[in-house]
């Protein structure tokens, strides 16, 4: 096969590679809790003007007030430490993709160089090599990155909703 034939197939398997790592908002998920904060800060002010009112509806009222607070609260921050463990994952996709790219580019740059080597088996050893080198870096990332995967997913999984 020849080399230019390599290359291209290697920047093939390099592109398909780099389709796994896309690009994700760190602040997708900042919301959800802020809303539950701000859901538990009116049912707080509906208690605090109830709580100068009697009778058995404002008591029954109170007690419905606090356990709904007391709910809104541990969301808030499930939602919260969501929030975070996304915002991980999220940094941690942009990070793969920016060295995934930079591995894509690096082969992308030896198909250029190929028009202006000399076609001796040392430069073509050396070809050779620093793709293998490429394709190595590019494969220990995948599973890094899927070891960080799997442990943001046990993460989320250990939330307690």
């Amino acid at each position: 096969m020849p080399l230019s034939d390599l290359v291209r197939n290697v920047g093939d398997v390099m592109s398909r590679a780099d389709s796994l790592f896309g690009t994700a908002d760190p602040d997708a998920a900042a919301t959800a809790a802020d809303k539950l904060t701000e859901a538990t800060d009116v049912i707080r002010s509906g208690q605090e003007q109830a709580a100068s009112m009697s009778g058995d509806a404002i008591t029954n009222y109170g007690d419905f007030a606090q356990g709904t607070r007391d709910t809104l609260d541990h969301l808030s921050g499930v939602e919260s430490d969501l929030g975070h463990r996304l915002r991980d994952a999220a940094e941690a996709v942009t990070a793969a993709h920016t060295t995934s790219q930079s591995a894509l580019d690096a082969v992308s740059s030896t198909s250029d160089a190929l028009e202006h080597l000399t076609e001796t088996p040392a430069s073509e050893l050396a070809v050779l090599r620093a793709l293998r080198a490429q394709v190595g870096q590019q494969l220990e990332l995948i599973r890094t990155h899927q070891a960080i995967a799997e442990q943001l997913g046990a993460q989320l999984r250990g939330l307690g909703y």
